[in-house]
């Protein structure tokens, strides 16, 4: 049987944390493309002399559906690494310091990155609001 010593096994254990935070960083790069693929889609309206069915769902339905499809669309002007923090803030319901340790970041660099997403969401949002969608 093989001793390894504790440098070793440091260097293991350093390696198989990188490993696991680059899967996750992976895994929210292909999930925001997933979701802007499918936001590139043609959409359509639902028309309820076409659809009867729809008219089960009440407003509040459609209004909830619409402002996810308007933070998917927002979420799309983000560069990588603002969606990964977002995703991970967010989505994960990480803190900023378990998001920093994943993106192998400080955690100030994280508030700053999520200050900066957020308002160019906002921006985005806006715009949309203005533009009469």
């Amino acid at each position: 049987m093989l001793k390894k010593s504790n440098e070793e096994l440091e260097n293991e254990e350093r390696r198989f944390e990188s490993f696991i935070n680059k899967t996750i960083i992976m895994s929210s790069k292909r999930y925001f493309k997933k979701e802007a693929n499918t936001n590139r889609k043609e959409q359509f309206t639902i028309d309820d002399t076409l659809h009867p069915f729809a008219c089960t769902f009440d407003s509040d339905f459609f209004s909830v559906v619409d402002d996810k499809l308007e933070l998917n669309n927002a979420i799309t002007v983000l560069s990588e690494i603002e969606q990964s923090v977002i995703f991970l803030l967010f989505f994960e319901d990480l803190s900023q310091e378990d998001a920093a340790q994943i993106l192998e970041i400080c955690s100030k660099s994280v508030s700053r990155i999520k200050v900066r997403a957020l308002e160019k969401m906002k921006e985005y949002l806006k715009g949309d609001m203005e533009d009469g969608k």
